[in-house]
């Protein structure tokens, strides 16, 4: 005789987790409703929030949901009227049967006449929110008890809830606050001086640089670097940070919000091809297509070698849809704790949830609160902020930080900050105004040697307007700095003289 199962009888904890799981779902039922409502309303609006069937809860709107996606993504449609998805349904018995059971299109046509396409963000964190409190009740968090105070706060809101709830508690666990004489432990802090403790990862090929501001120095520093549109801010990350990444075995986050995560690849194929195999190939190659038999066996080279790193994920891409500062420290906060110490923001910018119409305001605040996760008490890591210079500075030749016009408040978290342009065209070999650079040779580096700026190459000029490591403004650097080729290397050094 075939033993039947028993079924397992819960815990009163349990029973109270599904309760509160069920009173969840009638929550959102509405949020459901009126997002699938708009979906059918403005199709295109799909492509734009790219949500699954397990997101959904009620099996009505979860049908529904499931003949709108298979339209409009699979299929390639435009149209979700009644004759697309009576079409749609005569392929697909089962979900034409639940279809008819939930009152077929007369339920979509009724829910459209009240939803407002306008209201779709708000529809969609609230949906998030509901989500995200059932997730916490499949993970056992006790929120059973605060249903009713989430339904009139933002899925922010509960996080910043559950945030000092936990801060709260470890504190309490730790209720020691850590006091320190000044006078003491000063050998064992000359003797990690002496290990290096203040000396950071190298920038790739920028020796000068480096002996000014020790590298990146990832126990908590902000490293900002400004430039006008175009000049190259993210090349330049990528350049400087990269190729260190790979040589250390380190790991890096870049959190880009231009561009996709084929912005990043694409540079990396092109200083692989120009850096590790020294052949020369140019980034329009790449964009042109159409590739010659020896570029496109390059290119597969470069994949490979690169490749060949994937399972040690040194390099993760994360674009951000929308920015928002504070999904960066959500995210700097995870990836952390996974033993990332170096992470990259390209590009920064007001937050697309910011609470102020005075952006520099909100930018300023951004950077506190990012510093604020990054500091030595906190995470510990290294933060390296690419941003665009007020359009004024393009006329400059000497940048400062004033050049940030009226957010240069943003500053004043970062321990390094650097800034950089082209040479004008009076600078070169000739001009009125050309640029003498000084390189240093000989065997200790003494030797001065004066050199000055060909039209046949490519150069970039960086300032140091602070510098918590070194001298800030002691002089400008000259680099060779091709960003067709991703190759740069300092040259020397100049004097750039003040706008006046």
């Amino acid at each position: 005789m075939a033993k039947t199962k028993q079924n397992k009888k819960l815990t009163p904890y349990e029973e109270e987790l599904l309760k509160a799981a069920k009173k969840v779902k009638e929550y959102k039922l509405a949020c459901e409703a009126n997002i699938v409502s708009i979906f059918y309303k403005q199709p295109d609006l799909m492509y734009d929030y790219q949500l699954k069937l397990e997101d959904f809860s009620e099996n009505t709107w979860r049908v529904y949901w499931q003949i709108a996606y298979d339209i409009i993504i699979k299929e390639k449609k435009s149209s979700l009227d009644d004759i697309t998805v009576g079409l749609y349904l005569e392929k697909h018995s089962k979900l034409k049967q639940k279809y008819d059971e939930y009152g077929g299109y007369d339920t979509i046509d009724k829910t459209k006449e009240y939803v407002v396409i306008d209201n779709i963000n708000g529809y969609i964190n609230e949906f998030n929110k509901w989500n995200t409190v059932l997730l916490l009740l499949k993970n056992k968090f006790p929120v059973f008890d605060k249903l009713s105070d989430f339904a009139d706060m933002q899925i922010d809101d509960v996080y910043s809830q559950y945030e000092a709830m936990l801060n709260h508690i470890f504190i309490n666990a730790n209720n020691t606050v850590e006091s320190y004489n000044g006078c003491e432990g000063l050998h064992e802090y000359i003797d990690n001086l002496n290990n290096g403790i203040s000396v950071g990862m190298p920038f790739h090929n920028c020796d000068i640089l480096n002996r000014e501001i020790g590298g990146f120095n990832c126990q908590g520093n902000i490293y900002g670097l400004g430039a006008n549109s175009g000049i190259g801010k993210s090349t330049t990350a990528i350049n400087y940070i990269i190729p260190s990444i790979i040589k250390y075995d380190e790991k890096v986050v870049f959190f880009i919000n231009e561009e996709d995560q084929t912005k990043i690849q694409r540079e990396l194929l092109i200083w692989v091809a120009n850096n590790i195999f020294k052949n020369e190939l140019h980034k329009y190659i790449l964009r042109d297509g159409n590739f010659e038999p020896e570029t496109l066996q390059l290119l597969r080279k470069c994949a490979d070698w690169l490749e060949e790193k994937k399972e040690k994920r040194n390099i993760t891409i994360i674009p951000l849809e929308h920015y928002s500062a504070k999904i960066v420290i959500k995210l700097i906060k995870k990836y952390s704790s996974l033993g990332v110490k170096y992470f990259v923001l390209d590009t920064l910018k007001e937050s697309c949830d910011s609470k102020t119409d005075e952006i520099y305001k909100s930018m300023t605040r951004d950077m506190v609160a990012l510093y604020d996760v990054v500091k030595p008490s906190v995470k510990n890591v290294g933060l390296f902020v690419t941003y665009q210079l007020g359009k004024a500075s393009i006329k400059m030749r000497y940048l400062t930080n004033n050049e940030i016009g009226l957010g240069k408040s943003i500053v004043d978290v970062m321990s390094v900050n650097l800034m950089m342009r082209r040479p004008f065209d009076d600078e070169f070999e000739g001009d009125k105004r050309e640029i003498i650079g000084y390189r240093f040779e000989g065997k200790n580096g003494k030797t001065k040697i004066p050199f000055k700026l060909k039209r046949d190459k490519h150069y970039m000029i960086t300032f140091i307007p602070k510098n918590r490591f070194g001298a800030t403004d002691a002089f400008q650097i000259i680099s060779e700095y091709d960003l067709s080729t991703n190759t740069n290397k300092d040259l020397g050094i100049c004097t750039i003289a003040q706008d006046w």
